[in-house]
């Protein structure tokens, strides 16, 4: 019982504390021209605000392969609480060309928040290269800090081969 009473005033003391700052919608984009036949992604990012409903663009002229993917995150430095929410996506684009992504909305409490549009480059892939897009960890650290590296293969162990066994007859 303790635990919930607790519980539910920790939730009204950062809501409290959230509500205070100015929110933040942003989106980014990585990489922004890539080669036909890859995909890239596009997270968008709601700072400060207490329960956002999040409404995606309609993405017409891409193909949606991987997301929606929601990530949170909550800091709390010197009395300063910081809580963000990021939608993420992959996205493939359906022909060649210069693409514009359009705004996001977030609907808060109080107001309405939209993202800028952005320009995604599309360009020829007559070679069939394909390229991996970026992705950071929440620290802003490269994932491949993370990627153990290869280690050299061992060769087996050579293995004796088994003896025969000498059979006399009697």
């Amino acid at each position: 019982m303790k635990r919930g009473i607790l519980f539910t005033f920790l939730i009204i003391v950062n809501c409290y504390l959230v509500i205070g700052q100015e929110p933040v919608f942003s989106v980014s984009i990585s990489p922004d021209t890539i080669l036909m036949g890859n995909s890239f992604r596009v997270e968008y990012k709601i700072e400060n605000a207490a329960r956002p409903d999040f409404q995606p663009p309609t993405f017409e002229d891409f193909k949606i392969v991987g997301g929606p993917n929601q990530s949170s995150s909550m800091m709390m430095v010197n009395g300063e609480v910081t809580q963000s929410v990021t939608y993420s996506y992959y996205l493939e684009p359906a022909m060649e060309g210069q693409f514009y992504l359009p705004p996001a909305k977030a609907v808060l409490t109080d107001n309405t928040l939209f993202t800028e549009p952005l320009e995604v480059i599309v360009l020829p892939n007559p070679e069939g290269i394909i390229q991996q897009p970026e992705t950071t960890s929440s620290f802003g650290w490269d994932s491949d800090f993370f990627r153990m590296p290869e280690l050299p293969k061992r060769k087996s162990p050579a293995t004796k081969p088994k003896k025969k066994r000498k059979t006399y007859k009697l």
